[in-house]
């Protein structure tokens, strides 16, 4: 789980430092083994089944969904989490036991696998825990640290594809192709003496196929809401009932504004959604008043102060439990303890949970944000940029990704900012300075596709290649490792990591970063421009 850093107070907020609790437990971390170990067993079955076309990607959402669920397992009970292992080892079961069966009718040799550990309904979440740990220990012992660590990063980039999958879900659409190299890579895992290189070569497929699905997201979000346009967003409040939408599920959002249509009730975005309000489509709902609160992601105190009811879509799972006041809700599978779950997409819960709150009294003003582009405009900048770039006049071009907004972030960019020569230039899709000549902000929130297809503008008119090109990726997310590795695969040389918290990415992915992709780790501004300037 990515907890929450605020933006706006200038330090670095965090909700997990300030409970203690940032470092994934033992516990947790043997219950995503379990979780991990099962999954990649169940691709196992998945793939002779496809294979004999016994039943086709029958469990693929299970698949899917479990590894989307390594993401947030902290966030869930232990009821929970003994209910989501026991889904997927009957699904397991059941599997393997269809695929037996089907061999054993048509007097064929089965591949079978080694149920490496029994799961019984007698068995207690702890004792769970116990036998995650034996897996865990057992699992390292006999492969080295380096191909430890390989797996890691291609388990990394399989939950940015299966989170993706799930985001191409919410426009009824899905990528088989992607999905069954998803299904090899967890396969992979079932057996011990496969080589570093393999591992490696299969990281890089992966990583082809997420880009594939960024495009594919573009494609499906242009074609549901149309373009992005250059908007001014209010930060402000206005008095009457209302509803905070959080995350980045986009549809959710757009099926909420269609509900409350004329019921007097006001609708805010959280998070990541601000960038709903670049979109054309969403633009003719009158009652999508805003945005609310200061942090981009998973904002405790920003769900605590909301008046009204709070809709949390994807990636919003916080540490809520000691908040249950009846106004959280959610649409997704499971929802963590003190969170109301949504069901066949009837909201009449969240809507009288809004109409029975207190809303807002009296507002607030505070200034708006610009979000989104002008196309045509942006294509004749871009333009410009590119060939002072290609005509030496820029001799550095740097773009900066998209951000975890924290306060050492912020200082380490000004700084930067600062110590930067006249002769170079910056595109940025997060930090920023307001005084800087030489500089393109393009706010697209952390919508990857809208990103994506700018950064395809780009590489149309300069080679990525350049020596004269450098990269900051900040968002340590499995995306963002993701977006590292095609970057470098592309050719480009420069390629700066900020520090990642260790409980978000462990020091020794991040070593193992930059010994096979070249991704070199932020020190401090002076040295790191030194590094760019040398080139």
């Amino acid at each position: 789980m990515f907890f929450n850093k605020s933006k706006l107070t200038g330090n670095d907020y965090n909700e997990c430092v300030a409970r203690g609790n940032c470092a994934i437990s033992p516990e947790i971390r043997s219950i995503q083994e379990i979780i991990l170990l099962f999954t990649h067993q169940l691709a196992f079955y998945e793939l002779m089944h496809e294979e004999h076309n016994i039943s086709y990607y029958e469990n693929k959402d299970t698949i899917i969904e479990s590894v989307v669920t390594l993401i947030s397992t902290a966030e869930y009970t232990h009821e929970q989490l003994l209910e989501i292992v026991s889904k997927i080892y009957s699904k397991l079961l059941y599997s393997r036991k269809e695929y037996l069966n089907f061999c054993t009718e048509n007097n064929i040799k089965c591949n079978d696998i080694k149920l490496s550990f029994k799961l019984s309904p007698e068995m207690t979440l702890n004792e769970i825990i116990r036998s995650g740990e034996k897996v865990f220990l057992e699992k390292y012992k006999k492969i080295s640290l380096q191909q430890k660590n390989i797996q890691d990063i291609l388990i990394i980039i399989v939950k940015s594809l299966c989170t993706n999958l799930l985001k191409l879900k919410e426009f009824n659409k899905f990528d088989d192709s992607a999905y069954k190299d998803i299904l090899r890579a967890l396969n992979c895992l079932n057996y011990r003496r496969i080589s570093s290189i393999k591992l490696q070569n299969i990281t890089n497929q992966l990583t082809e196929d997420d880009i594939k699905l960024v495009i594919l997201l573009s494609e499906a979000q242009s074609a549901k809401f149309g373009h992005i346009i250059q908007t001014e967003v209010s930060l402000s409040s206005s008095p009457g009932k209302a509803i905070l939408v959080s995350g980045s599920n986009l549809q959710n959002l757009y099926d909420i504004l269609k509900l409350t249509e004329n019921i007097g009730i006001d609708v805010y975005t959280h998070s990541d959604l601000m960038i709903a309000h670049a979109f054309e489509k969403f633009k003719q709902f009158p009652h999508l008043k805003g945005h609310f609160g200061s942090c981009f992601s998973n904002c405790i105190v920003d769900f605590a102060t909301f008046p009204g009811a709070i809709l949390l879509t994807k990636n919003t799972f916080p540490n809520i439990d000691y908040l249950y006041r009846g106004k959280l809700f959610s649409a997704e599978n499971m929802s963590p303890k003190g969170v109301l779950q949504i069901k066949n997409n009837d909201f009449t819960a969240l809507i009288e949970a809004s109409l029975n709150s207190k809303g807002f009294t009296k507002g607030r003003e505070m200034p708006a944000l610009t979000v989104g582009y002008e196309e045509k405009n942006l294509d004749i900048k871009l333009d410009n940029i590119c060939s002072r770039f290609n005509n030496n006049e820029i001799k550095h071009l740097i773009i900066i990704g998209m951000s975890d907004y924290t306060g050492t972030q912020d200082e380490y960019f000004k700084k930067l900012h600062k110590l930067m020569k006249p002769d170079t230039y910056v595109i940025t899709f997060s930090h920023h300075s307001s005084v800087r000549e030489n500089e393109l902000f393009i706010n697209l929130v952390s919508n990857l596709p809208s990103v994506y297809n700018v950064m395809n503008k780009i590489f149309k008119k300069i080679d990525i290649t350049s020596d004269r090109l450098a990269f900051f990726l900040t968002k340590c997310d499995p995306g963002g490792v993701s977006n590292m590795i095609n970057l470098h695969n592309a050719g480009a040389k420069q390629i700066f990591l900020s520090q990642c918290p260790s409980y978000v990415i462990n020091p020794n992915i991040q070593s193992l970063l930059k010994n096979l992709y070249g991704i070199i780790p932020t020190t401090t501004p002076q040295i790191d421009l030194d590094k760019i300037y040398k080139s």
